[in-house]
């Protein structure tokens, strides 16, 4: 019934790519990976926080979460190298152990702060490995009239998980409690783990290594330097990802918990409203298809997204808070989209790994952003620690903006 259904909407011209069997089950795949990554995110961060009371090590869980970003860029000279479906296959498997493993641990009640920081760095490294593999692969499997929506397709589907995910866990905690959290997560590992075994028909399978892979990294990074493009897109992603995104990780868990009063049932309301947003912002890309002037849409919703953590940050009202998180998920989900078709279209096909690679490495501003997140909530509290964030994150957005006039005319 899913595949008919994904058959059908393949028909959509903006659905064009789903016509191609493999990029369909790369794309479902990609949904199950990321919602079960980002629903892990949220639930570790409630969980750290009723085992510590510690603002800050909340903060640090959420750093060790992604610190494996560092080991991204080489990652990506891996999925160049290597058959893009077998790297897949290997971080999916491990993924579902680390799950089962936390399911374990918090069933016995031997879980451990040690147990969560550990697991936590091994998903990290996973995670690395799994991001610019699968944005790499998506080129092999559509042929090339559907490049552009296929590519497009596929960062809706990662960067919406981004806050679906969030919102599916935040909600996992008060439904299922932590064991009921973590059995689902393993199971959507499990899926994503038969959806890949299915996945045959790739027009590639790797290539021939013909030089060392610290020259393959090498020469992504001069690329890089050299494509203005794509420089002046990691470097945005990058500021967003240390000012605007710890704003789901390192303070909803505070604000729900110290400001507003609302416990875990509180905590995920106010992730599912930010994946609302997530979804009504990714139908509405899709809806737009191969549209123009995509750099002017990621600076306003750029502007939007800090503008909207400011208003969050100063509200004691739990519904205006609601409010403000939904316009948060939508304005993200947009600039992360936005982005990842914009690098994807603007790369060399035979560098897409390592450009992408690098990509998946700037989030590592993203656990550093956790980090000091939660120390500067400990030492001043929560709402002036993402007040200072989010005009932090609109001050130098538009420093860009006003450094780099030709952004706006990007596409």
């Amino acid at each position: 019934m899913i595949r008919e259904c994904l058959r059908r909407l393949g028909r959509m011209d903006q659905l064009a790519a789903l016509r191609h069997r493999g990029f369909r089950l790369l794309w479902i795949a990609t949904l199950l990976s990321a919602t079960a990554r980002w629903a892990d995110m949220v639930v570790i961060g409630w969980l750290t926080l009723e085992l510590t009371d510690s603002a800050l090590m909340v903060g640090i869980v959420a750093g060790c979460k992604m610190a494996g970003y560092l080991a991204a860029p080489f990652m990506g000279v891996v999925a160049d190298r290597m058959d893009r479906r077998l790297l897949l296959v290997v971080a999916a498997v491990v993924n579902l152990a680390v799950s089962l493993l936390m399911l374990i641990l918090v069933v016995t009640g031997t879980l451990a702060l040690g147990h969560i920081i550990t697991l936590a760095l091994v998903g990290s490294f996973t995670w690395a490995l799994d991001n610019p593999t699968r944005q790499a692969f998506v080129p092999d499997l559509v042929s090339a009239e559907h490049l552009t929506n296929a590519i497009a397709l596929n960062a809706v589907a990662i960067e919406i998980t981004v806050v679906v995910g969030p919102a599916l866990g935040g909600l996992l905690i008060p439904a299922l409690g932590m064991a009921g959290a973590y059995a689902l997560m393993a199971a959507i590992y499990l899926a994503d783990v038969a959806v890949l075994l299915m996945l045959k028909d790739s027009k590639r399978a790797g290539h021939e290594a013909q030089e060392s892979p610290l020259r393959s990294l090498i020469g992504g990074l001069e690329y890089v330097r050299g494509n203005q493009a794509v420089l002046m897109l990691l470097v945005i992603s990058s500021l967003l990802n240390l000012l605007a995104a710890p704003y789901r990780y390192a303070f909803l868990p505070l604000f729900s918990r110290y400001i507003l009063d609302a416990g875990p049932t509180g905590y995920g309301m106010l992730t599912a409203m930010a994946g609302l947003g997530a979804l009504a912002a990714g139908v509405w890309v899709v809806s737009l298809g191969n549209f123009k002037r995509k750099g002017a849409l990621l600076i306003w919703s750029g502007l939007a997204w800090p503008a909207s953590l400011l208003l969050f940050a100063v509200s004691t009202s739990y519904a205006f808070s609601l409010a403000v998180v939904f316009l948060a998920g939508l304005t993200q989900a947009v600039v992360w989209t936005v982005i990842a078709t914009l690098i994807l279209s603007n790369t060399s096909p035979a560098l897409r790994g390592r450009v992408m690679g690098l990509r998946t490495g700037v989030v590592i501003s993203l656990p550093i952003g956790n980090f000091l997140a939660g120390a500067a909530a400990e030492r001043f509290g929560a709402p002036l620690a993402q007040g200072a964030y989010a005009v932090g994150a609109m001050v130098l957005m538009l420093a860009i903006v006003m450094r780099i006039p030709r952004l706006h005319k990007l596409d």
